[in-house]
């Protein structure tokens, strides 16, 4: 699948979410797609390809811990 939820509403997109979690049990599918949001919800495995080549392989829990660096959110205020 190529980014099957690309410009979908987010209900329609968690409605299209639940239906891939549901038939994928006991296969093996391939989605592309640019929202780790996506990969994250939907994926046992994920790699990320860059130029044509794959940089890394695993787990989401496995590229968060490995690569991500979190957010910082700072807010001042004067009441």
């Amino acid at each position: 699948m190529d980014e099957p939820t690309t410009g979908m509403d987010p209900k329609s997109r968690r409605d299209v979410w639940q239906t891939i979690r549901n038939i994928k049990k006991g296969k093996s599918i391939i989605l592309t797609t640019h929202g780790m949001d996506e990969a994250d919800a939907l994926s046992d495995r994920i790699a990320v390809i860059n130029e044509g080549q794959i940089s890394c392989i695993g787990t989401s829990l496995f590229l968060k811990n490995t690569f991500g660096d979190g957010y910082r959110l700072t807010i001042i205020s004067e009441k």
